[in-house]
Parts: C-alpha cells; sequence; structure tokens
C-alpha cells in the first residue's frame, strides 16, 4: 500500500537510456517502412505480371472476334484450348449481361450465378484493359481484366472478361513473409546492437563531460577533459578546457590577491602599530618627566615628527586608491613645464640622492610642456623616481622628455638591480612588492606603482617598463597633449607653482 506523503519510484531515465530508445525506435520505424514497402512491391509485381498476359490473352480473343470474314466460334475454341494450359478462362457478356460467349471448360466456381452477378455489375463502369482482383471460394484470389468490345461484325457491343487464379499465390506470399520475418529478427538485432554501441559512445563523452564537471564544482580547476571527437561534443569539451582553463587563471590570480591582501593587511597593521606604540612610549616619558634634557626632547619631537609623517603618508595612500578606484578622483588639467616640474621632483628627494651617492641627469627642452594635473603629475613622478632610488645603489638615475604632434614622452632609467620577466608582470599589481624584505626598512606598502598606473590610465595615458636583471629599469610614460596645444599668449600664461608645492 502506498503511503500518502511518500513519493512514489520513478525511473532514472539516463541520456545512454534516452539515446539507445531513440536511435532503435528510428531504426524499427525504417525497417518497418522497408519490409512494408517490399511486400507491397512484391504483390504489385505479382499482380502486374498476371495482369499483362490477360490483357495479352485478351488482345487475341479480341483480334478473332472483329474478323469479318471468319467465323469466330472455331478460332476461340482452338484459342481457348490454348489459353487452358496457361490456366486462363473468359466469358463474354453483351449489353444486357446476357451470355455470348463461355468458355466450357471454365471451372465450376466461375459458373455460379454469384460471380456472373459481379462481372454485369462491371459492365456499366467498364474500362479498357482494366483490371482487379476477385476472391474466389477456392480461397486463390481471381485476378480479371475486362475489355469493352465494339465492331461492326458483331451484333451491338459486347464486353469481354478474361481471368485467372494466381496460383500458389499464397503459398508464395506466407514463405515470403516468413523469410521477411526472419530477415527482421536479424536487421533487428543488429540494430540494437549498433544503437547500443552508438549511444555508449556518447554516453561516455557526457559521463567525461560530467566528471569534469563535479571535479570543476568542486574545486578542481585543472581537470580537462580529451578532445576525441570532431562533432558538437567535441567542441563542448574544447569549449569546457577553455572554461576550466580561465577558471584555473581567474582563480590562482584571486588566490594571489588573497595573499598579499594578507600581506598587506599584515603590513598596514605592523605599520600602523609601530609608530603609535613608539609615540605612546615616548609620550609616556614625557608626560611623566623621565625625558629632562632639552636635546633629548628635541629628538624625540623629531621622532614623533617622523612617525606621524609615516602614519599620514600610508593613510593617504589607502585614501588615493579609494578614490581612483570609485572613479572619484578629479583632474585639474593644465599646460606644466616639463622640465621645471622634474627638477622640482630632484629637489624634492635631493635628500635621499645624498644619502646613496646617486646621480641624477635631467635631459628635457625647458620649452617642452606636459599636459595633466599637476598636483597628479607630481605624485606620479615621485613615486617612481623614489621607486628607482630604493633599488639603486651606485650609478646614476636618467630623467628624459620627449614628445611628438599627439603625445609627450617621460622616461626614466635607473642603473638598479632590475627585475625578471616574472617580476615586471607583476610590478602593477596592488599590494606587490618586488623586494619584500624591505618593507620594513622604507615602509614600503605596495600600491605605489599600482597608483601611479592608475593615475597616468586616468590622464588618458600609457605606462610601461622594460628591465634586465643587473642592468636597470626603464619607465615609459605617455601623456596625450592638449586637443588644440598652441602658444599661449603671455597674458594667458598660467603661473608655475611654487617648488615643494607636492607636498
Amino acid at each position: 500500500m502506498k503511503v500518502q506523503g511518500q513519493p512514489g519510484f520513478r525511473y532514472r531515465f539516463t541520456f545512454f537510456a534516452r539515446q539507445f530508445v531513440s536511435h532503435l525506435m528510428v531504426s524499427l520505424l525504417i525497417l518497418g517502412a522497408l519490409a512494408s514497402g517490399f511486400v507491397y512491391f512484391m504483390k504489385q509485381q505479382a499482380l502486374e505480371l498476371e495482369t499483362s498476359e490477360l490483357t495479352s490473352a485478351g488482345k487475341g480473343i479480341v483480334r478473332l472476334l472483329v474478323k469479318e470474314d471468319v467465323e469466330p466460334t472455331a478460332a476461340i475454341q482452338a484459342y481457348r484450348n490454348l489459353l487452358s494450359e496457361r490456366k486462363i478462362s473468359f466469358i463474354l457478356l453483351d449489353k444486357s449481361g446476357e451470355i455470348v460467349y463461355r468458355d466450357p471448360k471454365m471451372p465450376a466456381p466461375y459458373r455460379e450465378k454469384l460471380f456472373l452477378d459481379d462481372m454485369r455489375q462491371r459492365i456499366f463502369t467498364m474500362k479498357d484493359n482494366e483490371s482487379f482482383i476477385l476472391n474466389s471460394t477456392d480461397n486463390e484470389p481471381l485476378v480479371v481484366v475486362s475489355k469493352p468490345i465494339r465492331a461492326k461484325s458483331l451484333k451491338g457491343d459486347m464486353f469481354l472478361f478474361v481471368f485467372s487464379p494466381l496460383q500458389g499465390y499464397e503459398v508464395t506470399l506466407q514463405t515470403f513473409n516468413e523469410a521477411l520475418i526472419y530477415m527482421v529478427l536479424i536487421v533487428f538485432v543488429l540494430a540494437v546492437l549498433v544503437s547500443w554501441l552508438f549511444s555508449r559512445n556518447m554516453s561516455k563523452s557526457i559521463r567525461a563531460l560530467r566528471r569534469a564537471t563535479r571535479q570543476i564544482a568542486s574545486g578542481n580547476y585543472a581537470s580537462r577533459l580529451p578532445v576525441q571527437r570532431s562533432d558538437e561534443l567535441g567542441e563542448l569539451s574544447a569549449d569546457f578546457n577553455t572554461m576550466a582553463i580561465r577558471l584555473e587563471a581567474a582563480s590562482n590570480k584571486l588566490q594571489q590577491y588573497e595573499n598579499r591582501r594578507r600581506h598587506f593587511i599584515m603590513d598596514v597593521t605592523h605599520e600602523l602599530r609601530t609608530p603609535l606604540t613608539s609615540i605612546r612610549g615616548i609620550i609616556e616619558g614625557l608626560k611623566n618627566g623621565l625625558v629632562t634634557q632639552p636635546e633629548d626632547k628635541y629628538k624625540y619631537y623629531g621622532i614623533i615628527e617622523k612617525e606621524t609623517f609615516r602614519l599620514i603618508r600610508l593613510i593617504n595612500e589607502l585614501l588615493d586608491m579609494e578614490k581612483i578606484e570609485a572613479g572619484m578622483i578629479t583632474l585639474h588639467k593644465k599646460r606644466n613645464a616639463l622640465r621645471d616640474l622634474l627638477e622640482m621632483i630632484v629637489e624634492s628627494l635631493e635628500v635621499l640622492i645624498e644619502a646613496k651617492h646617486l646621480r641624477i641627469d635631467i635631459d628635457c627642452d625647458p620649452d617642452l610642456s606636459v599636459y595633466g594635473d599637476y598636483d597628479r603629475l607630481t605624485q606620479i613622478l615621485i613615486n617612481l623616481v623614489k621607486n628607482s632610488l630604493q633599488f639603486t645603489e651606485y650609478g646614476s638615475i636618467r630623467l628624459k622628455g620627449s614628445d611628438n604632434e599627439t603625445e609627450t614622452m617621460i622616461e626614466i632609467t635607473d642603473t638598479g638591480r632590475g627585475m625578471t620577466p616574472e617580476e615586471l608582470s607583476l610590478i602593477w599589481e596592488r599590494f606587490y612588492k618586488a623586494d619584500p624584505s624591505r618593507t620594513k626598512s622604507s615602509s614600503e606598502t605596495g600600491l605605489g606603482l599600482s597608483i601611479v598606473k592608475q593615475l597616468v590610465e586616468a590622464h588618458e595615458g600609457t605606462i610601461t617598463a622594460e628591465s634586465t636583471p643587473g642592468i636597470g629599469t626603464t619607465i615609459y610614460i605617455t601623456l596625450p597633449k592638449m586637443n588644440s596645444q598652441l602658444p599661449l599668449p603671455a597674458a594667458q600664461e598660467e603661473t608655475k607653482p611654487a617648488k615643494g608645492g607636492a607636498e
């Protein structure tokens, strides 16, 4: 008894079963259609052969009847003896249905009133050489060919019926049907086998795709499908592999991003905690009177100021990153003298340059200008030059400016340690640090170059890098010029910011 609310059993119709049944049904339909057509064709062939023979006999009888100089009775009797050997009989009726001539040797079933009445009914609808089949009492079908006769030698219109039994027709048909059944069974078994193999082949591809899909769903993005087919399933396998490759790449990139984010959180926590702890300790010492000498107080005040600037810079970088990503940054573009801008950058970093005993070379035409936001251009160049200073232990840094009709180009070349192709492909990523060991000593956050790239792109420019390990690195910046950068009148020349305005 079925419990109410409990779902009943439902057969799981798999893809293999669907394919197998559909192929088998199509095969059976085709096989049935072919068998039916073959049987019909054989029946029609037997009928046409018998009809052709009766038509030929009918034409011979008509030729004997229409001869005017010969008495047809004797001739017909002689012809009848010839036809009897071929089991052919005939009967001649007049317009009223009366028998004009009947084969004296005609079998008894053909002399019955029922048979004759059937012939009489067809007189009014008779067509020349029309054939039809009658079922006789001896279980053998009778093929009849009718033919109207109109001749002057005859008294009125006559109607000839020539007929013959299809001898052995039923036996032959039964034998043929038996042979056809055996043939159908053999073809059916072959159809089952072929359908099973074909469905199994397709189902195998689907099962492989299903297993790979489950592996992808479980997080195994390295799963791949063998592409062994050239049909739609093969294309589906290739598309699946392409999707898996992209998912694996995205997963790896996300994992790298997550690792950098975690390192960044740890670094930011350390960067915030270290200066705050130092400031707190100094303040407690000053508050409790532990520092009494003026020179000591002055030294500790300097430490507090340095740590405060360090915190402000870290927070500003985080705010800049969020503003750029949110599209909230506003650029106040104008023409700026590029050489003056480069000289100001060098002066701002003069302490770091002298501390590392490096040389800064500026190669820029004094009349060359760059179109952009002055403060953001300063931020871009300070970040790049400072980055070159950090990774250059000896040699020089070269700042070069040039232009063409539509663009202004800036190159920053150093003789630092250089980068490998792998490092070079990651320098614009957030939180990436080419040398993590320098994080604590130089207070790197891994945001500087990422901010630089986004600021350059906000100016509708491009930034690229080339580097060779042990030789150095070159940064290329390309910025578009103003739509119509014609010389401005002296009254309209914009005032250049004072040096140190970037601070």
